[in-house]
């Protein structure tokens, strides 16, 4: 193994992650100009893989969908019961990451607001504070197992290839129909719902117009579309709601004035609410928290 081998080794453990861009700027830095194209840093993981997959450890390119960039990955790949007793956390911390896992698992979106991350430190089974809880998701935030944009967290490209197994087991749903791999931020299909790597939908798109999971015209889910369908889905609550004998005049939130909410949509929006117990009415909360988490776990 060459010095710069050597080097890129120390700067991944070290790392984690990096971006192509990182990743190439170092190697040209270290092997003084001898690695400073795409085809020669792919040249230098497949010689590295060669060594490293003797100590159970591997480098992959990765596109994230949430950052929009090409990735360099630094995985363990062994999965025993040594492994998995790792000191690198404590037992705490590793309860804390599961937590996370599971809270971006059940989100409606696969993601989570900070804030509700340093809230599930009040949820575990043992004190964990929020200042040490915030410490370790930097932590892991710098690590790639999460990522953090805008104000929400997802997961990292570290938590979705060391965990591929059991995201495949526990989220059969997320998984690209081009490609067949885990996904969970992406392109998503306005008939269908169903998520696609926006990489494999560009390639696909090139020669097709149908959706490959539905089959119908491909249409992107927009903020402005899927807003539109919310607000379809508000009219049928009404019409649902008058159903159950209850004299109402039918009212339409299009009829209502520009920004305005009718008021015939929002009492049987509340009476709706009020018919439901407990669990029913926790599908209407768009942002699972700690105490969602506690009925799954």
């Amino acid at each position: 193994m060459d010095i710069y081998h050597k080097y890129f080794v120390q700067y991944m453990l070290k790392n984690g992650v990096s971006s192509v861009d990182d990743a190439l700027s170092y190697c040209k830095y270290i092997s003084k100009g001898k690695i400073e194209t795409m085809t020669q840093l792919k040249t230098l993981i497949i010689e590295l893989n060669r060594e490293i997959s003797k100590q159970f450890y591997k480098l992959v390119l990765f596109v994230c969908e949430v950052t929009n960039r090409n990735m360099v990955v630094w995985l363990n790949t062994k999965n025993d019961d040594i492994s998995k007793y790792q000191i690198a956390y404590s037992p705490i911390e590793l309860e804390y990451f599961q937590a996370i896992l599971q809270e971006i698992l059940h989100s409606e979106d696969h993601r989570i607001t900070f804030i509700v991350c340093i809230n599930i430190t009040s949820t575990l089974t043992a004190h964990f504070s929020r200042d040490s809880g915030q410490k370790v998701l930097n932590k892991w935030l710098k690590g790639g197992y999460y990522i953090k944009k805008g104000d929400f967290i997802h997961l990292g490209p570290r938590t979705i290839l060391e965990f591929t197994a059991f995201l495949r087991a526990n989220c059969p749903d997320s998984i690209c129909n081009l490609c067949s791999e885990i996904v969970f931020t992406g392109s998503k299909c306005y008939h269908c719902d169903k998520v696609l790597h926006s990489y494999c939908l560009s390639t696909y798109l090139s020669t097709q117009s149908i959706c490959p999971c539905c089959k119908n015209d491909w249409v992107h889910v927009t903020e402005e579309n899927e807003n539109y369908s919310m607000d379809a889905d508000d009219t049928n609550i009404v019409e649902d709601t008058m159903c159950v004998g209850e004299e109402v005049t039918l009212e339409y939130y299009t009829e209502s004035q520009p920004g305005d909410v009718s008021p015939v949509l929002q009492a049987n929006r509340r009476n709706l609410r009020n018919r439901h117990d407990e669990d029913d009415y926790l599908s209407y909360i768009n942002e699972p928290g700690p105490s969602t988490r506690k009925r799954f776990r």
